[in-house]
């Protein structure tokens, strides 16, 4: 675990830093990919505290393969080899589907679901020549399977998701690579603080899981170390949902 080189994508903050975070205290190299470039450079400065081996900040937009290309080479040329990659990129626009722009839709799609095609083509490539396996992670959602109406769009998104990475384990497997998914439930992040902190939705939290609190994103890093280890080689193809229970509750 200690001498893996990872990549994560949406890497600057949220559910992305609190996953490299996790990696970095196990000491792995670390390449932060995100669309803000200065922000993923700024993340990955502080990973050197923590554990990491090194890590870097890489401007990257998931849904453009150029750029993804780019920054697989440059993964590459600085840490010799990647061994781990993880797919967090995403946005979820929230807007309700009868107000959904076909752009709108079509840019949720490009990011969330070509662009987790885009990174794990390019870095399963590289894995392959390696010769050595590897580990894939699609960081999906509970709306892989269950949506509402103002997240057609990301559930749309994230369902695909689920399918490229059961599609892709039946193809790297033999080559020794998994591939895996993990399923967040509610997590507090910079970008849902606000919402979560106020009272009502605070309160709500109480009733619709179990564990009695909102996850965190080291919650998810967690997993992802784990489904990223020696001890999950054998673990292929499945979505881990870390939801505190959220899922199991019948409304």
């Amino acid at each position: 675990m200690g001498n893996q080189v990872v990549v994560v994508t949406g890497g600057a903050r949220g559910i992305g830093y609190g996953i490299a975070e996790c990696f970095a205290e196990k000491g792995a190299s670390l390449v932060l990919a995100d669309v803000n470039g200065e922000r993923a450079q700024e993340s990955a400065e502080r990973l050197g505290a923590l554990g990491a081996a090194g890590a870097i900040g890489l401007e990257c937009d998931v849904s453009n393969r150029a750029q993804v290309a780019a920054m697989v080479e440059e993964a590459c040329r600085e840490f010799g080899r990647i061994d781990v990659l993880v797919n967090n990129a995403g946005i979820c626009p929230f807007v309700d589907v009868m107000d959904l722009d076909p752009e709108v839709f079509a840019k949720t799609i490009d990011v969330n679901l070509m662009g987790a095609y885009h990174c794990t083509h390019l870095v399963a490539q590289k894995m392959i020549a390696q010769g050595e396996g590897g580990r894939i992670v699609f960081i999906t959602s509970l709306a892989e399977n269950v949506t509402g109406p103002a997240q057609v769009d990301y559930g749309a998104s994230k369902g695909g998701m689920r399918m490229l990475m059961v599609g892709f384990a039946t193809r790297l497997g033999r080559h020794g690579i998994t591939c895996n998914a993990i399923a967040p439930g509610m997590i507090l992040t910079d970008m849902t603080r606000s919402h979560w902190e106020q009272p009502g939705p605070a309160e709500e939290i109480k009733h619709r899981v179990p564990m009695g609190r909102i996850g965190v994103p080291r919650d998810i890093g967690h997993a992802a170390v784990f489904l990223a280890s020696n001890e999950a080689e054998y673990v292929n193809g499945i979505t881990l949902r870390v939801d505190g229970g959220h899922q199991a509750v019948c409304a």
